[in-house]
């Protein structure tokens, strides 16, 4: 941004928060951005999140803002951050979510709840039918002489990526932790014993052969090296466990990154979350795996045009972003749980199929309660309370 652009950016901040009577947080807090660009050369998502953090957590000259800082005084009070970008849209759009991370927490806890309330023995069959999806790409690889000589080649390839995609989208969806665990590794709910503690679940995540688990960040001067080379080893790890399943890639996928510190790591040295994510995993994690930054780079329009024109054009005549915002991940988001005294700390990242919108885990909290609360009868209890009375 230009220094004019910046001042108008800030002197706009500062008019909301001033509207709902907010001040600078002191506080941890949770953070979401969700942008959207209209340019044909855009900065990756990372680099326009790196430039709006950096104004948030700063007051320029010219803002009618009281306190030294924007929205809050450090990067290091963003204890949950999220990350979303829409290249090629017809307006560029910012819009920004803060909450102090204790609220979110208790979003988190309520969250729980609500889908504890909700969910079927359905959705568990569904889940597991699902993950068929995972042993039938197998068998279809390991007897392809026969599979070819049955279906003839050309069948065979078409019902191979179509089971590809299904495969990568029940593998990939198995990856990311979900609402419940994600409570339980804060200790949540409060006061109701999950049969394992908030450290064993975390170890459980820390461990998961679905994620790639990169190790601690650096504490000391000059270890940024040693990390990024055991990035670069998980990846390849990682590849030589899924690469059956996941090379090319044919879903989009966005990264979830739980981050837990060593316990004896100085404040003056914590990594600010983005920072986590900028410099130390899209580098090696992008051109590794050919992660795209939008679902639509994954259609073969050329191909949709011959089976269905009149869907074809449906799309427009510019259907894919601007080429330069191909290679990226459609968003990522990073939480950090408290260290745990005599316990290492740990970087663990899955990547998360991002085709069933969803959304990050703050929106699936934000929906998992508010559908609870319209499912809520007048008087306090659910439907299915008010048709069994009956």
């Amino acid at each position: 941004m230009s220094p004019a652009d910046r001042t108008v950016f800030q002197a706009a901040v500062a008019e909301q928060l001033t509207a709902v009577k907010r001040s600078t947080f002191r506080g941890d807090i949770a953070l979401k951005l969700d942008l959207a660009t209209a340019s044909k050369s855009p900065p990756h998502a990372h680099t326009i999140a790196k430039n709006i953090l950096d104004l948030l957590g700063t007051r320029m000259l010219g803002v009618e803002w009281p306190k030294k800082s924007l929205l809050y005084a450090d990067d290091s009070q963003i204890q949950a951050l999220s990350v979303s970008c829409r290249h090629g849209e017809d307006q560029p759009s910012i819009l920004i979510e803060a909450r102090p991370f204790a609220e979110m927490l208790d979003d988190l806890e309520l969250a729980g709840k609500a889908l504890h309330t909700s969910e079927s023995m359905g959705s568990y069959y569904e889940r597991d039918r699902e993950g068929e999806w995972i042993d039938t790409f197998r068998d279809l690889v390991r007897d392809e002489k026969a599979q070819r000589k049955s279906l003839g080649d050309k069948m065979y390839e078409a019902y191979r990526d179509m089971v590809r995609w299904s495969a990568q989208r029940a593998l990939l969806g198995r990856s990311g932790v979900d609402i419940p665990v994600l409570g339980w590794m804060y200790g949540l709910p409060r006061g109701i014993p999950t049969g394992l503690d908030k450290t064993m679940w975390a170890g459980l995540v820390g461990g998961s052969k679905l994620r790639l688990q990169v190790g601690e960040l650096p504490i000391a001067s000059g270890g940024s090296s040693t990390f990024k080379q055991s990035v670069s080893a998980e990846i390849a790890a990682f590849k030589d466990r899924w690469d059956w399943i996941i090379n090319p890639l044919v879903v989009a996928v966005a990264l979830e990154v739980v981050v837990r510190p060593n316990p004896k790591t100085p404040p003056t040295v914590l990594h600010d979350l983005d920072n986590i994510v900028r410099d130390y995993l899209i580098p090696g994690i992008v051109p590794a795996f050919g992660t795209v930054s939008d679902q639509r780079w994954t259609i073969d329009f050329a191909a949709l045009r011959e089976r269905d024109a009149k869907l074809a054009d449906a799309w427009g005549p510019n259907p894919t972003p601007p080429a330069g915002t191909k290679n990226g991940v459609t968003r990522y988001e990073v939480w950090r749980l408290p260290p745990v005294e005599d316990e290492p700390g740990f970087v663990s990242v899955a990547l998360v199929s991002d085709i069933d919108a969803k959304g990050d885990l703050m929106q699936q909290m934000d929906d998992h309660i508010s559908e609870w609360r319209d499912s809520l009868s007048d008087d306090g209890r659910y439907p299915w309370q008010r048709r069994r009375r009956w």
